[in-house]
Order: C-alpha cells, then structure tokens, then sequence
C-alpha cells in the first residue's frame, strides 16, 4: 500500500523537478524576436499600410449599396474573370458609370500606389486585435484593372503598360514585406488578379500593339523574399508569443479563466520552450518555403505527411503541456507555400499568353511554340500546357486540384 502510494508521489516530483526551470529563447525564437523589434522605421505618407486604412472612412463602405442594379450586375460578374470579360463586352457602357460613381475610391488608390515606399503593419498583440479591411482596396483594384481594359480598347497601350506596372509593383511590395500571413496572402491574390485581368486587358489590343502593352515588373521573376513564407511565419511567432500567456495561463475564475489556470497545469507548462517548439515549427517551415523550386514538390509532400501521422509529444516529460500545444496540426501553411510559389509559374504563363498574341501565333502553332519557349513550369521544366478546345494556357502549379491549375485564354473572347 505504501509503494503504491510513493510511486505515484515520486513520479511527480521528479516531472516537478525535470520542469523546475524554463529554458533560454531559442536562436530561431530570437531570430524572430528580431525580425519585429529591428525593422527600419517609416513614414506614415510612405506606408501602404496607412493608406490602405484610409482607403474608406466609416461611412464610405455603403458605396455598394448605392450602386445601380446595372453596376451591380456588372460587379457580381467581375469577381470571376471569364464572366467579366463577357459582361463588359456585352454591356461595355455600364463601365463608364461604375467607374464614375466610384471615382473618388479609384483616386484613392492611385495615390495609394503612387505614394507607397514599404508596407509596415502593427503585429496584433492578443487575440481580440482588429485587422485591416481589404475590401475596399480589393474594389479599387478592380477598377483601376478594368480601367486598364478599358484604355486597352481604345489602343492606348502606354498607358495600358503603367498602369499594370504600377499596380503590379506595389502588390509586389507588399507580399516580399509583410509581416502577417494574412497580408501576405491578400496581396498575393491581388498579384494573380493583375495577371488574370492584365492579361485581359491585353487580349484586347491588336497583336502590333501588344510588346508595347506589356508591363516591365511581368518581365521580372518573383523573388525569393515574395516567395518565402519566412518573415510572415516571423510575425506570426510574435503574435502567439505576446498572446500566449494571456490566452493560455491567465488566471481567472470561470469563462475568464485561461486553458492552464490551474496551478497544477502551470507547473508542466513553460512559457519560454513552448515559444521555442513554435520557433523550431514555424522556421522549418519557413525554410520549406526557400527551397529550389524544383524541391518543392517533394518538401511539401513531406511535411503534409508529417502533418497526417501527427507527433507523440504528450510522452515529452520536460514541458508536455507546452509540447502538446505545439503539435496541435497549424493552419494550412503547406497550401500557403504552394501559393506563393506558384506566382512565378502565373507570371511565366502570363507572358507567354502576351509573347504569342504579340506573334499572332495562331492555334495551329500553339504546341510548337511551347515546346521551344524558355518559360517553361519552374519546377520541373516542362511546357505549359495546350487547351486547345479552349483556347487556353494552362499552369499545374503545386495547389491541389483546381486550386492549382490556371488557365489564362490566348485569345480574345469571341
């Protein structure tokens, strides 16, 4: 009876023991540490993030609903390329209006684009923090790439050519800069939208029109830090590790009370290694992020099946309340990865759609001139694909099913 008693007794206090001392941050936990705290400073009429903000006041988000049913129509169609373009061909007036109605939203961004030298954003420090609205710089973006169409049909391809460009080199800036994965993947969308609907805008010039059409920032591969999910994992490290003491050992009594606010819980938990298990994940997979795109494939392939068999980190006696939150699976960052690298596959076929309606290749001559173009998939070096039936371009990039396959049409919509 009494060994049955001691045992148990001993057990504890040898894990009290084994968890008597937090550890030292990490070199990834410092490392991330410093990406925030030693970024350079920036002036507020130089910060995207600030204008961004300022893009609407409170009362301007009511802009859509004092839309004309036409100008709706027109909007609800645009949110998918193929059905935009055939709604401004059908109704190319309604244009004019909506792009009227909402000069002032259009205004705002151009200075926006035109005034920006970095983005900085404030990284939330608990989980009630607010984040930006990206709505309305979604809806201005919109408009100035339709506007961008509209130029394209009536043969102004200089101006077609800077403001692509422009639009192309600020969202640029914005994915290699920001700090939060959700910035990142906004302005990543805002990257495809402006090959998507560029590359509209283009199909509508005549082909003698279109080397002169073509923004110089499409002729620039994507870079390593706008590909590299490092210094947004950087920032989301901050973030949890400002919020986990609030949100998981805060004391309190009832629905205030944090997940370990028992004393008990408190012992087996150590703030500072468990920051440090998140550091080790997220910079893992930050370094994923940075392989040769022809690894990519088989790195992501590897951590999603890490991911599947999951981690046996409740056996850890040093920290294992710690460990086990830090094996919780995390959102989709091999999704997020994929994403990103798949912007220099966009931008290759992209220009390729612009290079062959430029030669007035015609369908016949399609596959040929893929075979002996140099843009080719960057990760294994294969030709784009040939939708013949649809006339059509086609990127397999590393997203699953249709997530990852892009189309863009070579010719313009009958």
């Amino acid at each position: 009876m009494a060994a049955l008693v001691a045992l148990p007794a001993i057990g504890l206090l040898l894990l009290v023991a084994i968890n008597w001392r937090d550890q030292l941050p990490s070199a990834d936990a410092e490392r991330f540490d410093a990406m925030l705290r030693d970024r350079p400073a920036l002036a507020d009429a130089e910060n995207a993030y600030v204008h961004l903000m300022q893009l609407a006041g409170p009362g301007d988000p009511a802009y859509r609903d004092a839309r004309s049913a036409d100008v709706d129509a027109l909007s609800a169609a645009c949110q998918q390329v193929t059905a935009c373009a055939d709604a401004l061909e059908k109704h190319p007036d309604v244009l004019s209006g909506w792009l009227s109605s909402e000069q002032w939203l259009l205004d705002r961004y151009r200075g926006m684009l035109h005034a920006s030298q970095g983005w900085r954003e404030p990284v939330p420090a608990d989980l009630d923090a607010t984040f930006p609205a990206f709505g309305p710089a979604r809806d201005a973006q919109k408009l100035h790439l339709l506007d961008a169409w509209a130029r394209a049909r009536a043969g102004d391809a200089g101006a077609v050519r800077d403001m692509l460009d422009r639009d192309l080199r600020f969202w640029r800036r914005v994915v290699a800069s920001s700090d939060l994965l959700i910035s990142k993947m906004v302005a990543t969308d805002a990257v495809e939208r402006n090959f998507e609907w560029g590359a509209m805008a283009l199909r509508s010039l005549p082909a003698d029109a279109v080397d002169g059409a073509v923004p110089p920032s499409w002729l620039e591969p994507i870079t390593l830090s706008e590909r590299s999910l490092t210094r947004v994992l950087g920032g989301e490290w901050n973030f949890m590790a400002s919020t986990i003491r609030s949100a998981l050992v805060a004391p309190g009594e009832g629905e205030d009370a944090g997940v370990l606010s028992s004393p008990l819980q408190r012992v087996f938990f150590q703030e500072q290694a468990t920051r440090n298990l998140f550091a080790a994940n997220l910079a893992e997979m930050g370094r994923v992020s940075e392989r040769p795109y022809p690894e990519l494939r088989d790195a992501l392939d590897a951590v999603a099946t890490a991911e599947r068999g999951g981690m046996k980190s409740w056996l850890r006696p040093y920290n294992p309340v710690g460990a086990v939150l830090a094996a919780i699976p995390p959102p989709a960052y091999v999704d997020y990865v994929a994403r990103a690298a798949d912007l220099e596959g966009r931008r290759r076929v992209t220009l390729l759609a612009a290079t062959l309606h430029a030669t007035g290749t015609p369908p016949a001559g399609v596959a040929q001139a893929l075979a002996e173009t140099p843009l080719r998939s960057p990760y294994d070096d294969a030709a784009f694909g040939w939708d013949e039936a649809g006339g059509r371009l086609v990127f397999q990039g590393l997203r699953s099913g249709e997530k990852g396959r892009y189309a863009i049409a070579l010719y313009p919509e009958p």
